[in-house]
């Protein structure tokens, strides 16, 4: 009989997780379950004392059955780190014209607690100079080993800076030079600066220009359009978005932090679905169930944020994102190929059933809890039913205009709704693999598991019926189809990874997820090695003519190492 070594034992989730610091070495998954329920059970014992139990034993569920992961800080502090606050990002309240020690000692202190941190660098003369020193309190930090996971920074410049030039060619031979960079970059650009770069000569498309030839060379910078994401900012009173998250997917003001929970998408499958391959009311109930988890979360955040500016927003706005994970899995089961037109109008139809029902949600726990001051207030743009009827679409076959008037009405109204945002489309990247979900609304970047190695299930039940199962050893050791696969165009498609796909597959899907979220949507635009600098460019201002809030984009080969998603 042959010894079982703790090799042979190790279930690979929790080797995951614990390589990753979100669980400690004496813990598994399910422990975790257990003391992030518990962490947030107490939060809600606080509003409903003899309903919490119940809430807890739902959420256990939702957990253990996959349809639910919450952001890493939440996994990492929730009961096992009580002096921590649970959010993922947040936009550090510091002066970077002032005290440089005393912002390294804010960025220590929020990468400690395992937030993200985003900064906008206009205010300064020189912003290369800061977004070095910045980065290197970053490295430190991480080299020191005090933070439990790889945090993510952004840093943004107005394209109208005097020095942007500098900014969009600092992280070029990066690679070549040794250095490590824990911040992504993005340019700041406003809708008169797109529409002058498309009409012809001029600093604008100078710097387009410059940015599309960076962005071929290093991945670095991304855009955000500005204008665009500041008109759904539900609270301009308070402040304008300063910055975003490490990955883009939501703008923040001063001092702002968020907390995210995602639904897999994956897990709610229902191939006899009446109006799309989903069960619609088991998602319903799961979005309301995150509602209120990620509410106790910021509940159990408020006495441990690092900055009482922090504080104080929070507890007005209380903003929250719902994301997704799991879209691509949802979407190879149902034999739906990325970024056809069947699977941009389910994206379309899944992000605003998500929307509408966790403002529905928030709706309900505000009339129990008490509403976000900012909204409360009658400031917010809440106040105008048009705010929210910007969703309501005729083609969307999972939420009706008509639901949306109402619900737009009863807000403005009232000023009932618990939280200033909802939704939000972050990465997943560190997430989403705990419980083997396709990451965010990516696609498939392998058709194998990074866990276990196996072949996704909807892959082999696809090659199985096709008689094609000499792929399989192919696809195990390079996690896609050889060239040479032989396939049909439709299995072909269905099968398709991240890099197989035409950019403009990319940016549909980016588009139909954008027009159902409260801010904007992380997600990139994967390129093969051999992509022009003038495709880059094409990217970047078809996204803009999409209606898309920013975009990234990633050409194979182009980036050693990459700043870790949330």
């Amino acid at each position: 009989m042959t010894a079982t070594t703790i090799t042979d034992t190790v279930d690979p989730v929790d080797a995951y997780l614990r390589a990753g610091r979100i669980i400690a070495a004496h813990e598994t998954r399910s422990d975790m379950i257990e003391r992030v329920t518990a962490a947030l059970c107490a939060a809600d014992c606080a509003f409903y004392p003899a309903g919490a139990a119940a809430f807890g034993a739902r959420l256990r569920r939702a957990m253990d059955a996959r349809q639910v992961v919450f952001s890493t800080p939440i996994m990492t502090n929730a009961g096992r780190h009580p002096d921590r606050a649970l959010a993922a990002c947040v936009v550090p309240p510091v002066d970077l014209r002032g005290d440089l020690a005393a912002v390294a000692a804010s960025v220590h202190a929020h990468h400690q607690a395992g937030m993200g941190t985003g900064f906008r660098l206009d205010e300064v003369t020189d912003p290369v100079t800061v977004l070095r020193h910045l980065n290197t309190v970053a490295v430190e930090g991480a080299c020191a080993g005090r933070e439990d996971r790889p945090v993510g920074n952004m840093a943004v410049l107005s394209l109208d800076h005097p020095r942007v030039q500098e900014f969009i060619d600092c992280k070029l031979g990066a690679d070549t030079r040794g250095e490590i960079w824990k911040f992504n970059i993005s340019l700041l650009v406003t809708d008169a600066q797109m529409r002058a770069a498309d009409a012809g000569p001029g600093r604008e498309r100078d710097l387009l220009s410059a940015a599309a030839r960076a962005v071929h060379a290093c991945a670095d910078p991304g855009l955000v359009f500005i204008d665009r994401l500041e008109a759904t900012n539900p609270t301009p009173h308070l402040g304008a978005y300063v910055s975003t998250a490490p990955c883009a997917e939501v703008g923040l003001a001063t001092g702002e932090a968020c907390q995210f929970g995602y639904l897999n998408l994956g897990a709610f499958h229902r191939p006899d679905g009446d109006v799309v391959p989903v069960d619609l009311d088991a998602l319903a109930e799961t979005t309301a169930l995150l509602v209120r988890a990620l509410d106790d979360a910021i509940e159990a955040s408020l006495p441990h944020y690092p900055s009482p500016v922090t504080v104080a927003i929070m507890t007005a706005k209380r903003k929250i994102g719902i994301g997704i994970c799991g879209l691509a899995d949802l979407l190879l089961t149902a034999g739906l190929p990325y970024g056809s037109p069947d699977a941009i109008r389910l994206t379309r139809d899944l992000v605003a059933f998500v929307n509408y029902h966790s403002k529905l949600a928030s709706v309900t726990l505000a009339e129990a809890r008490g509403p976000a001051p900012a909204v409360a207030d009658g400031r917010s743009r809440y106040a105008d039913p048009d705010f929210l009827r910007r969703f309501a679409r005729p083609e969307i076959r999972t939420v009706t205009p008509a639901h949306w008037d109402t619900l737009a009405d009863r807000i403005a109204t009232t000023g009932q709704l618990r939280h200033a945002h909802t939704v939000a489309l972050p990465p997943t990247g560190r997430s989403a693999p705990v419980i083997g979900a396709s990451t965010g609304i990516e696609p498939l970047f392998r058709l194998t598991s990074d866990h276990t190695g196996d072949l996704h299930p909807a892959a082999a039940h696809a090659l199985r019926q096709a008689g094609r199962t000499d792929l399989i050893g192919h696809i195990h050791l390079h996690g896609k189809l050889p060239r040479d696969h032989g396939l049909p165009a439709p299995l072909a498609d269905l099968l398709a990874t991240a890099t197989d796909l035409e950019p403009a597959a990319h940016l549909a899907m980016t588009a139909a997820a954008q027009a159902g979220v409260d801010d904007a949507v992380s997600k990139t635009v994967n390129l093969p090695a051999d992509a022009t600098v003038e495709q880059v460019h094409d990217i970047l201002t078809t996204a803009w003519r999409l209606g898309c809030a920013g975009v990234t984009v990633y050409r194979d080969g182009s980036r050693g190492t990459q700043p870790k998603p949330l």
